[in-house]
């Protein structure tokens, strides 16, 4: 057996090779590009979440829309029913006549006669163009309301279909361009007003937002008469309102 003798160049190679090593792994700068590394890869995984969560935060698609859900076919309609009331808070007339052929592209619940000539009134745009006449302007995301000559006050209504929670979210704004000049009412049970708005100016949209706690059955009325000037003229109004189920 041949032995190998260990020189002192050899012990100092060693040790050199060693210390080599030994300062390649502590050496800061490594340390440095590995925190670098790992926190790259962190912050890629924190996105995923992040982006999951963003997605489930989006407004939630309505249960109910008075605008998309209208219908000229039955009333009432669903949830919906459209008519009348003198005065405010009073029990509601339904509409019973109907008219779509005055105006081209509306569609109208009236107590009686034509649209335009005769109100009270609740008319749909079933295009999606805005429709403008006499100085009317009605865009397609708007009912227009209409009170009648003795302030009857022109309404529409949900019924909740099922206690809960619900989120009720819309818009009032003047349609007539003179300006429009009256006043709208959100009523609970015919009873209780949850929000009211004087509308004195032309597409200028009054909004609001709130989530309710009700029972099945119970109403929720919009509801427009002819506000302060005490006349039932230039007060055509557009209302839009959406009700969503808070699960």
């Amino acid at each position: 057996m041949k032995t190998k003798n260990i020189t002192t160049l050899d012990l100092k190679k060693s040790t050199s090779r060693l210390s080599a090593s030994r300062s390649a792994f502590v050496n800061p700068r490594v340390l440095i590009n590995l925190f670098k590394t790992l926190a790259m890869a962190i912050g890629i995984l924190l996105l995923i979440p992040q982006a999951g969560s963003a997605q489930t935060q989006d407004p939630a698609t309505p249960d109910y829309d008075s605008v998309k859900d209208f219908s000229i076919i039955s009333n009432p309609n669903g949830v919906w029913s459209y008519g009348w009331q003198s005065p405010l808070g009073s029990p509601l007339n339904l509409y019973t006549v109907t008219d779509t052929t005055t105006v081209s592209g509306i569609s109208a619940w009236l107590r009686s006669g034509r649209f335009i000539t005769n109100n009270p009134c609740v008319a749909h745009n079933d295009t999606s163009d805005e429709i403008c006449f006499i100085g009317i302007c009605i865009p397609p995301i708007y009912l227009l309301s209409h009170p009648g000559p003795n302030n009857e006050v022109s309404v529409v209504r949900w019924t909740a279909p099922s206690s809960g929670r619900f989120c009720v979210q819309g818009a009032v704004a003047g349609l007539d361009n003179k300006p429009t000049t009256t006043s709208f009412y959100e009523v609970l049970n015919s009873n209780r007003i949850l929000f009211s708005a004087t509308i004195d100016s032309y597409k200028s949209p009054v909004l609001f937002h709130h989530v309710l706690t009700v029972s099945a059955g119970d109403t929720v009325d919009f509801a427009v008469d002819f506000g302060q000037d005490g006349n039932y003229f230039n007060d055509s109004t557009g209302i839009q309102f959406k009700v969503t189920n808070v699960r």
